[in-house]
């Protein structure tokens, strides 16, 4: 689901994504295919405002142009609402040439841009500003153009020989500067909400508001400009009654193209610059930035933004959050180029993660932080170990370090009783995991150690700790049994329990209770004995993967007809026997996957299983199932991995191929067997056709495990097979 939707109203509302930016409700996450969702319904939601915004530009120009058109051009004077004729004596032409040279000579004298190929024009001179503008069409001359011609205020331009740092002059430039980000960054033909960008109103006013889910229909969230938010100004109390900006808050994905413009340094009283989600801003980080000595939080997130973080960093000590996570940057920690950060003493969130050229060690010097609560360094090339001097930092509540290529023992993050969420996944993480393991962690909400080397048992402290809702410990080499003295918790807040491709053996205990779980996940282990039936008694479970263990055969138990909130079950090679009852079709109607390959079930397939709408993937292959296709199965158009293969259907599928119109994976025996010119399935949308005789034919793993993800909200979005993947979200939501 994109970030942004509409309501019943047709009111554009922004959805409250994963966000680790401690709750900052300025920066939702999204994925480059919600971005492009927005921008599609941003088109046409403010098609007109656009229009209008390229006219206003368009106007400039023409009346910029003398030579080449008629008297009859108007162009808006002081007064909002006062026309002239342009060409009454040609005065406002000249004024205009005039108001341009004379900015220029300003912005060079000044050195606002410092681009020293600007060469003001002559007020003599003769040719016309549209020979200017196609010579000089870098943002910098587009937003002295506007400011100086177009720009319903009119403000006073600074004198170009008396530079001072007075108000009037620093209240032009901070005009001026605004319209240079806008040109920078595709303002006149990208951006898909103009946030009143060059409107004649101040530029305190350039901004729109939007509506969030989880909020009241009349509170939404303001996005552009915001000013007055104690400027902290050094020059008394003249300029603390003006309107000075302090925060530039942009809308995120904005379709906003081009680089950070240097000019933005000018706003010397910035205390929050946001602009992120837009994979169209490229270019560096101009070190101009490190004269923000005001500034408190610097988001450059999810852009694609390359080159080195600029050192000159170290200068901003009243830094509090520093997000530039999702781009292309480079560091190599080992070579010193993280070390601005060691000065950054009020820092209370740092986030690199998902920049593939952050490498090196994770610094020592991490520790000296004293304020630190976020440190997020995942998804890069991270290597090495934990520092030691890490068991010092008692203000950290998230750390953020999965997926890099660190190793060694995890016993640092013990004496850290504060961690909250702790993320470990994807390593080489290593050690024995007993009944001590993070036992002094009471205050765990989320706990991802999965897919490391940990050796050891489940302990069974972790089903006693209130506030714990997410607990992975999949892909590991532990062994031993549950702890089933411990499993059950009738205050429990898990929700998330990741045990699957472990070694663990034994039975699952028939005291396991735990009553908000929502996901079980205890496959790809040596189980044996039967299912409890008391899992049945877990009625808020949406999914329940059990599959490859060596339980007892037998039916489809009954008490599965409880958890009638599933959304996936995967009973996968679980030695169920007998036939798949009708009550599956009726009682589950929310399954979007389900997995039965490999077992013994045998006769026909219910015809209730064509209620199963929102079925994805239907997974049957490999039992002793007979009889015909149903004709209902035509109902689940939804449907894009369909594996029938290995059993003794008859019939065709016509039906269903009539339906089935982006079907990825349709696996049924349906070749030609060598020793007869009949084939059992006559089908034909298959993607794939096997007979019998070929034992080889679709051998790929059909598992459909996923990888859990914090990054996702530890929500699937996609199930990952051998042959490909399936993703609801971005295939068809």
């Amino acid at each position: 689901m994109p970030p942004f939707r509409d309501d019943e109203d047709g009111n554009t509302v922004l959805d409250d994504g994963l966000s680790i930016y401690d709750g900052d409700e300025h920066s939702p996450g999204m994925t480059s295919a919600q971005a492009a969702a927005l921008r599609e319904a941003g088109k046409q939601q403010r098609k007109c405002q656009m229009l209008l915004l390229v006219l206003t530009f368009v106007i400039s120009v023409v009346v910029a142009t003398s030579k080449y058109f008629s008297r009859s051009n108007a162009l808006y004077s002081e007064g909002d609402d006062q026309w002239w004729n342009i060409w009454e004596n040609g005065a406002l032409d000249k004024a205009n040439k005039l108001r341009l040279n004379r900015t220029i000579d300003y912005l060079v004298a000044a050195n606002i841009s410092g681009n020293d190929d600007w060469v003001p024009m002559d007020e003599t001179a003769t040719g016309s500003l549209v020979d200017l503008i196609m010579s000089m069409d870098s943002p910098q001359y587009m937003a002295a153009l506007w400011i100086a011609t177009i720009d319903q205020r009119r403000l006073q331009i600074p004198d170009a020989k008396k530079t001072q740092s007075s108000l009037d002059e620093y209240l032009f430039v901070q005009r001026y500067v605004l319209a240079v980000l806008f040109f920078a960054t595709g303002g006149l033909d990208h951006w898909t909400y103009a946030l009143r960008f060059l409107s004649g109103s101040h530029e305190c006013y350039w901004y729109d508001v939007f509506g969030m889910d989880g909020l009241p229909p009349d509170v939404g969230i303001l996005f552009g400009i915001r000013c007055d938010q104690d400027p902290d100004t050094d020059e008394g109390d003249e300029w603390q009654r003006q309107r000075i900006v302090t925060q530039i808050l942009m809308l995120p994905a904005n379709s906003m193209e081009g680089t950070l413009p240097m000019e933005l340094h000018h706003l010397k009283y910035l205390k929050e610059l946001h602009i992120d989600i837009n994979p169209g801003i490229t270019g560096t980080i101009p070190p101009e930035y490190g004269s923000f000595s005001r500034l408190q939080k610097l988001a450059l997130s999810y852009n694609s933004i390359e080159g080195k973080i600029p050192m000159s960093f170290s200068s901003l000590t009243n830094l509090e959050q520093l997000n530039l996570e999702m781009n292309f940057l480079v560091c190599n920690t080992n070579d010193g180029e993280m070390d601005f950060i060691k000065d950054l003493v009020n820092l209370t969130n740092l986030s690199l993660e998902y920049n593939a050229n952050v490498t090196g060690t994770l610094p020592n010097f991490i520790a000296s932080l004293p304020r630190l609560e976020l440190l997020a360094l995942s998804n890069t090339a991270m290597s090495g170990t934990i520092p030691s001097s890490w068991s010092s930092m008692k203000s950290l509540q998230y750390l953020l370090i999965d997926d890099n290529r660190l190793s060694g023992s995890v016993d640092v993050l013990q004496n850290m009783t504060n961690l909250t969420h702790v993320y470990l996944q994807g390593n080489r993480f290593n050690g024995t995991i007993d009944d001590s393991f993070f036992s002094k962690l009471t205050n765990l909400v989320q706990l991802d150690i999965s897919n490391n080397t940990f050796r050891g048992t489940v302990p069974g402290h972790f089903f006693n700790m209130s506030d714990l809702e997410v607990l992975d410990m999949s892909l590991n080499q532990l062994t031993g049994q549950l702890p089933g003295a411990f499993m059950s918790v009738t205050k429990s807040n898990l929700q998330h329990l990741a045990l699957n491709s472990n070694n663990i053996t034994g039975s699952i205990p028939k005291t396991i209770m735990l009553p908000n779980l929502t996901h079980l996940d205890l496959s790809l282990n040596q189980f044996s004995g039967d299912i409890p039936s008391e899992i049945g008694d877990m009625v808020n479970l949406t999914y329940l993967f059990l599959g490859r263990n060596n339980f007892t055969a037998r039916v489809l138990p009954n008490w599965l007809q409880n958890l009638t909130n599933l959304t996936e079950l995967s009973l996968k090679a679980t030695s169920m026997t007998g036939p798949i009852p009708g009550w599956l079709g009726n009682k589950f109607t929310d399954l979007e996957f389900l997995d039965l390959g490999e077992n013994s079930f045998t006769g026909p397939l219910p015809a209730s299983l064509g209620n199963l709408t929102k079925l994805w993937v239907l997974i049957l292959n490999k039992n002793q199932l007979n009889g015909t296709i149903p004709q209902s199965l035509s109902q689940l158009t939804d449907l894009e991995v369909f594996l029938i293969d290995d059993n003794s259907f008859k019939g065709n599928t016509s039906a269903m191929c009539a339906r089935l119109d982006e079907i990825n994976y349709f696996i049924a025996d349906c070749a030609t067997s060598p020793s007869s010119d009949e084939v059992e399935i006559h089908c034909d949308c298959c993607t794939l056709c096997c007979n019998d005789e070929n034992v080889t034919c679709n051998d790929s793993e059909w598992f459909g495990n996923h990888e859990s993800m914090w990054e996702n909200g530890y929500t699937r979005w996609k199930w990952q097979f051998d042959s490909g993947s399936v993703s609801p979200l971005l295939d068809k939501r």
